[in-house]
């Protein structure tokens, strides 16, 4: 058995089962003195005396009797976790409890968590969706996705996975029908479709070529509570509307749909993974983060 340096309390276990300071010294690989020196320092720090000695037994202290007991239990303890993170490390297994917004988490990072399950069978997830700010420790929740800023938590780490940027956009249609405006003010004479905030329309916000910011409010023809609704009349031709590019990526690229004042449209949000900080990151929500990182990939190359 290899002795590392410090070990004191191996020493004196080496003792207790050999029975003498040179088997123990045997066994571990040292001189006598060595080992003797080494449960020497132990006593000195616990400040008792662990055997009694003689020059032909060497035997236990009633101390040293209740020390031996406990450092073996916690010799056993530590080993099973040994054993118990080396078999983890191989397989990802055990409930993940995932906390996604509800449309991108329902279109980019679920497919990805979905596929986890199939590669990993001893694993299972638990995915609710929410666009409110999370309290990871106290809530059992082990990983969250949240779009815009983040709360300065120290408890927490946070992964950036991109920005979520915003596109002012329309159908090839209706621009055909009605024409393309070129500024903000233009915008006014055309059908406007908002999402709603407390029932009122949701602000847009723009960034003028001289640098000045402008928070403009529609005066939406449709009020319509959330991406979804806002997308499919879009699409349909219903007027210009304000929606997160990832949403509308594939029409854009097919000419579908037209981007409108491209240049200017600005509150983008950052999008994060976080999850609450510990010392061992587990299988599953390795495997998990990467299996994100992977997903929104395309937010951070464009």
């Amino acid at each position: 058995m290899a002795h590392h340096p410090g070990d004191e309390i191996g020493v004196f276990l080496a003792v207790c089962e050999s029975g003498s300071f040179s088997a123990a010294a045997e066994r571990l690989r040292l001189s006598p003195s060595a080992a003797a020196k080494a449960v020497g320092r132990l006593e000195n720090r616990l400040r008792i005396r662990l055997f009694q000695r003689t020059t032909r037994r060497l035997n236990l202290t009633l101390e040293g009797i209740v020390y031996r007991d406990v450092c073996r239990q916690a010799r056993t303890d530590i080993s099973r976790a040994e054993a118990e993170i080396a078999h983890l490390r191989q397989e990802p297994s055990g409930r993940l409890v995932v906390s996604l917004p509800p449309l991108f988490g329902a279109k980019i990072i679920a497919p990805a968590l979905y596929e986890l399950c199939r590669r990993w069978p001893a694993l299972s997830l638990e995915i609710s969706s929410s666009t409110e700010p999370v309290d990871l420790p106290g809530s059992g929740i082990d990983l969250a996705v949240r779009i815009g800023d983040l709360p300065d938590v120290n408890a927490l780490v946070a992964r950036p996975l991109g920005t979520q940027h915003i596109v002012l956009c329309a159908a090839t249609e209706y621009i055909r029908r009605r024409s393309m405006p070129n500024s903000v003010e233009e915008l006014g004479g055309h059908d406007l479709i908002a999402t709603s905030q407390k029932g009122r329309a949701r602000a847009w916000h723009f960034q003028q070529r001289d640098g000045s910011k402008t928070i403009w409010h529609p005066k939406a023809r449709l009020l319509l509570d959330g991406g979804v609704l806002t997308l499919g009349a879009i699409r349909e031709g219903q007027g210009i509307g304000l929606v997160p590019r990832w949403l509308v990526a594939h029409d854009l690229a097919h000419g579908r749909l037209l981007p409108i004042l491209d240049d200017q449209v600005s509150g983008h949000l950052p999008i994060n993974a976080i999850w609450p900080a510990s010392p061992i990151l587990l299988p599953r929500l390795r495997v998990a983060i990467d299996a994100i990182v992977e997903a929104t990939a395309p937010l951070r190359t464009g």
